[in-house]
């Protein structure tokens, strides 16, 4: 359970970064920690699989029945809330940007309107980087031996290195964040590439030299999720700032998914671990909107900062819960069933 803990501990760093991000300055990089996580899991549940005779159409589409109907709650939810500016003239979105935005992410596609790949629910571009690394894996790197893997993996760190310190030299640095926050628009889309590859061969790579391994329980479970997240709250600047994100990247992510896979938490705080996993995606996916809720309502009406980031989260956790329950649950289901010819039998 504490890779679980861990996912919901970054769910969380995101969302509060988001709603007010200098209290969590390096939130951002949470994200590369789950693409090294989904690339370590993907590995271990599939690879046998595949072995086994799991077709790529059949993958993917189970791939998409687990991701979906969350991803659908997030787009439908903050499309609402730009439809209301939009017809207002609030925002500079128009009804085009919109209306081809939903169209192409509701597929797990790229916006090609406006600046952005995912113009209306913005944190849903590493879904769509996801998708696409899930197929990358399917059509070619789950066959790969963990050699040939770890080839790829070196190759990929090479570009990562050159092409993030490069876009950063000649990039000026805004609210203290590095180049390494940005990768969902188009202009600066590589970065978000060579991010989801590297981090995702990454996990792909412990999931082979992990394998037959059993985590052993160890307190020290709890002093790596403490020390996990103090790099996400280092108020970091200009090129120090670049060096932490970099080394988070290379370093630091992988770290924690070696140490997590490797140390579980003590029976006494398991179902906190569990509670944290299970709330983890449907708060990443659905939070963005209560940003625009929350400080829209708290700013506009003078709320204090803290009563601003609770309400946020309340609201936010909560929607999580129902869309959890009452959404993604049975529409898993129906998918379930429709593409049952294809997924892979239990």
């Amino acid at each position: 359970m504490t890779l679980d803990a861990m996912r919901g501990l970054a769910a969380l760093a995101v969302a509060v970064f988001h709603v007010y991000n200098p209290l969590v300055p390096g939130g951002y990089l949470a994200v590369d920690f789950f693409f090294v996580l989904s690339g370590f899991v993907l590995d271990r549940t599939y690879r046998p699989r595949f072995a086994a005779g799991l077709g790529v159409r059949a993958f993917m589409l189970a791939r998409f029945a687990r991701l979906w109907p969350l991803h659908l709650c997030g787009l439908v939810l903050c499309f609402g809330w730009l439809a209301v500016l939009v017809a207002g003239n609030a925002t500079d979105i128009g009804w085009g940007t919109l209306l081809s935005g939903l169209a192409a992410n509701l597929l797990f596609l790229p916006s090609v309107a406006g600046r952005d790949i995912s113009p209306i629910n913005p944190p849903a571009w590493s879904l769509l980087m996801e998708f696409g690394a899930n197929a990358l894996m399917a059509l070619f790197a789950i066959r790969r031996s963990t050699r040939g893997l770890t080839v790829l993996l070196a190759i990929a760190a090479v570009v990562l290195v050159i092409d993030l310190t490069l876009t950063q030299s000649l990039t000026p640095f805004v609210d203290n964040a590095s180049i390494v926050k940005v990768g969902y628009h188009w202009g600066d889309v590589h970065l978000g590439v060579v991010r989801t590859i590297f981090s995702f061969l990454t996990g792909m790579v412990l999931s082979r030299h992990l394998e037959g391994r059993l985590p052993r329980v160890s307190r020290w479970s709890l002093a790596v999720l403490a020390l996990g997240a103090v790099p996400l709250f280092l108020p970091l600047s200009g090129w120090s700032r670049f060096a932490l994100d970099l080394g988070f990247i290379l370093l630091l992510s992988p770290a924690l998914v070696l140490a997590g896979a490797s140390l579980e938490m003590p029976a006494a705080f398991s179902v906190w671990g569990e509670r944290l996993g299970a709330i983890s995606y449907p708060l990443y996916a659905v939070h963005f909107f209560w940003t625009y809720a929350a400080t829209t309502i708290g700013y506009r009406h003078g709320w204090p900062l803290w009563l601003t980031i609770a309400t946020f989260l309340t609201f936010a956790l909560g929607c999580a819960s129902f869309c959890a329950k009452w959404v993604d649950k049975p529409l898993r289901g129906w998918l379930s069933r429709r593409f049952a010819g294809f997924l892979p039998q239990k």
